[in-house]
């Protein structure tokens, strides 16, 4: 469902005044005529009934039926997602930001970037981390998912150390105690997976998460990119584990 996302602490009794890209996302994409009522959020999760009083200005009120207010017939659906989430190597370039934004779509909870052993890139410029907000707030508004919470980046042991659950390794070579997908989603509960950048994990990161309870998991499918790898590992594990 297609919804407009605000900041919480910019409510005041009721009232939100819209930023420049809040004006232009609720006319040119929106496409909402003055007067209209509609479904609104913060990041959060709380729903609000949000009328456009005038081109500046929302007056909202907290909703538990966020339905009765939805712009189109698009899907509401909100839940519940698979406890999943995403340990992404910095990738070049706008790779990154394309792996956020589907993430995002796709229901993930948290993205924690990882600065690995053969990463080409190895730090957020305030830029980036701007972009990537601003990418993650879009991904929310298109598709009506849940902001996840993004970490990083940090280094491969530290990331290993914060990950739960069952811990899903992608690896581009076949290893001894290599899995499929489907088998490691049949372990059931929360997942972390970790996927690599354009150079893949090194050896001493694999033995890393071996040896400490990781599986290794080889794609049952052509070579992907770490990208497009990110992409599938997550909704593969969506589907998998909703049955």
């Amino acid at each position: 469902m297609r919804l407009l996302l605000i900041d919480s602490d910019k409510i005041e009794n009721g009232s939100y005044t819209l930023t420049k890209k809040e004006k232009q996302y609720l006319n040119k994409v929106l496409r909402i005529p003055l007067g209209s009522v509609f479904t609104c959020k913060d990041r959060s999760g709380s729903f609000f009934k949000a009328t456009l009083s005038d081109e500046e200005r929302l007056f909202l009120s907290p909703t538990d039926s966020p339905e009765e207010s939805l712009l189109d017939s698009l899907s509401s659906f909100s839940g519940p997602f698979a406890p999943i989430d995403g340990y992404i190597s910095l990738l070049k370039g706008k790779k990154l930001e394309g792996v956020v934004r589907a993430l995002t779509e796709i229901g993930v909870r948290r993205i924690v970037l990882m600065d690995t052993d053969y990463a080409q890139e190895h730090t957020l410029s305030s830029h980036q981390r701007e972009r990537i907000d601003l990418i993650m707030k879009e991904a929310v508004q298109q598709s009506g998912a849940s902001l996840p919470l993004v970490e990083g980046p940090v280094d491969f042991h530290s990331a290993f150390s914060l990950s739960k659950g069952v811990r899903v390794m992608l690896h581009q070579s076949r290893l001894g105690t290599t899995i499929g997908l489907s088998e490691a989603a049949s372990k059931g509960g929360e997942f972390s997976f970790f996927i690599g950048p354009e150079g893949g994990f090194s050896d001493s990161e694999c033995s890393y998460a071996e040896e400490n309870g990781a599986l290794m998991v080889l794609l049952k499918t052509n070579i992907l990119r770490a990208e497009t790898a990110s992409i599938y590992t997550a909704a593969a594990l969506q589907a998998l584990l909703h049955g």
